[in-house]
């Protein structure tokens, strides 16, 4: 009988050794989960902002040609008197 007890008491500390390292890997793999989720939102952020960044230079590449309408018109009408 004493025998038994001690087997199953070495049985059960390894089963609590055991339940406490997964508990830990459990820990682990949390950590990186949230890691891997704020990497996913930091990715879908910079797609974002890539897609902002390139419609601005389209803007600035708009305004320029419209600054350039409006000063060719200015010179147009200064060259035919019209100033």
């Amino acid at each position: 009988m004493k025998e038994v007890m001690l087997s199953l008491m070495d049985k059960q500390d390894k089963v609590i050794t055991e339940t406490t390292e997964l508990k830990l890997r459990l820990e682990e793999c949390e950590k990186v989960r949230e890691m891997n989720l704020e990497m996913e939102e930091m990715q879908e952020i910079k797609k974002q902002n890539d897609i902002l960044k390139a419609t601005c230079h389209n803007y600035e590449d708009s305004l320029r040609s419209l600054q350039k309408k409006v000063q060719d018109g200015i010179e147009d009408r200064v060259e035919n008197g019209m100033g």
